[in-house]
């Protein structure tokens, strides 16, 4: 939601979200991720790290190169703010995904089908880990195509355009 001041400063007003398991719906539009867990069952929205607009950050271990590092995604779908990716590392690269707790590499649910031949890799939205609730996200640096997959259904995806 975006909100107007006085002063012409624009501002994304942070909604109240109604909680559905590792999945937060605000106002019937905007998704947002409050739980995801690494096969091992550690989760990866942690409070203590970075927030965005107000809500806990996703976070991942990335391997790419020479480079690896802890790096916090948004949890707010279609929201591509992230902190901690290294400078080097340029937009195209494909990256290892792991937990930042475990280093166990995530899992490959899907190709991406962008340019960069990527793969969504899978961030479970429950402690069971089951397949029918996760999180896709690309691991081609700069591919922004992701979807939440709630009960088997796509409960919200983006496609960047090629």
């Amino acid at each position: 939601m975006v909100e107007r001041k006085m002063d012409g400063e624009v501002k994304l007003r942070k909604p109240v979200p109604e909680e559905k398991g590792g999945v937060a719906v605000a106002d019937g539009v905007v998704v947002i991720i409050t739980q995801a867990f690494c096969p091992n069952g550690h989760n990866l929205v942690r409070t203590s790290d970075a927030m965005f607009d107000g809500y806990p950050g996703i976070s991942l271990y990335l391997e790419c190169g020479q480079w690896s590092g802890d790096v916090m995604l948004s949890p707010i779908h279609g929201d591509h703010s992230k902190i901690g990716m290294h400078r080097d590392v340029p937009p195209g690269a494909k990256v290892s995904v792991r937990c930042p707790e475990c280093e166990v590499e995530l899992p490959l649910i899907a190709n991406c089908g962008c340019e960069g031949e990527g793969d969504l890799i899978g961030l479970f939205l429950s402690a069971d880990l089951s397949e029918g609730e996760v999180v896709g996200v690309c691991n081609v640096l700069g591919c922004y195509r992701s979807r939440v997959v709630d009960k088997w259904e796509i409960l919200s995806e983006f496609v960047q355009d090629e």
